[in-house]
């Protein structure tokens, strides 16, 4: 039974990274998931921006490059968010699981490594 929860849960990774990767310049991709953890490289480049969802896990951001991105939030709310290369942020506040979208505004590839907690 746990092997089949970690298949279904891959294949269930799987097709999000498929979704989240049909915006050109934004990709997703999971690098690691089993039943605590799931981890996922983010790469926004310039003036794109990532599909609307709901982020309901805790999650652990860290900035593997510098960037500015924008949340843009489903009431039309925004805010600015500046990272420095090496920045950890734990996100579990509940703003930070509203359903928003991310867009690049810098002139940098913003490069997020995200472990979302199960």
């Amino acid at each position: 039974m746990k092997k089949f929860l970690v298949l279904l849960l891959s294949v269930v990774a799987l097709i999000a990274d498929a979704a989240f990767a049909a915006s050109d310049g934004y990709e997703q991709k999971t690098v690691l998931e089993n039943e605590r953890i799931r981890v996922v490289l983010v790469t926004v480049k310039p003036g794109a921006e990532s599909p609307s969802v709901v982020r309901q896990l805790d999650r652990l951001v860290y900035a593997v490059t510098a960037g500015t991105l924008q949340r843009v939030y489903s009431d039309g709310k925004t805010e600015i968010v500046k990272y420095e290369a090496g920045d950890l942020i734990f996100s579990d506040q509940p703003e930070d699981k509203k359903r928003y979208l991310v867009k690049n505004i810098g002139e940098s590839t913003v490069v997020l490594q995200i472990t979302f907690i199960k």
